[in-house]
């Protein structure tokens, strides 16, 4: 029990540490804009690359992803939606154009006021992402494979 609870410990600790270091490399004002900006977050979890800083967390049951760059300013947001929520040209362009593709995931993407959308289709191997604009616009993503 003794072995136990010292692994358990040192886990903790590791943990802990790794998770410290992280917290220092988040500036406060980022810190301080996402807590203003989403103030009902829960299980919030960050990570910090160069250019910017991604928070992943939970509001209203939902998850959502908000970017925010070096300065603390909101770049952008993005959440899981639903296939049926595009715009009805879309779904019906997608479904004549890609007919023999699944829907494996939706998002929403926010980017200062802009919102489209990112659909991932397959078909066996062949997978394609497309972007829709709010106003049902369907493209091939650019840097998807063709």
């Amino acid at each position: 029990m003794k072995k136990f609870f010292i692994a358990a410990l040192l886990t903790v600790a590791v943990a802990g540490s790794a998770f410290a270091a992280d917290v220092a490399k988040l500036s406060s004002k980022v810190k301080n804009n996402f807590d203003a900006q989403f103030s009902g977050a829960q299980n919030i979890e960050w990570a910090v690359r160069d250019t910017y800083t991604k928070f992943t967390f939970l509001l209203d049951d939902q998850k959502v992803e908000a970017f925010y760059s070096a300065d603390g300013e909101l770049i952008a947001t993005s959440r899981k939606s639903e296939f049926n929520k595009l715009p009805l040209a879309a779904i019906q362009q997608i479904k004549k154009q890609y007919a023999s593709y699944k829907v494996e995931e939706t998002i929403e993407f926010d980017q200062d006021g802009d919102r489209s959308y990112y659909v991932s289709l397959a078909d066996g191997n062949k997978k394609k992402i497309l972007q829709v604009s709010l106003y049902g616009n369907v493209t091939l993503y650019q840097g998807a494979k063709k």
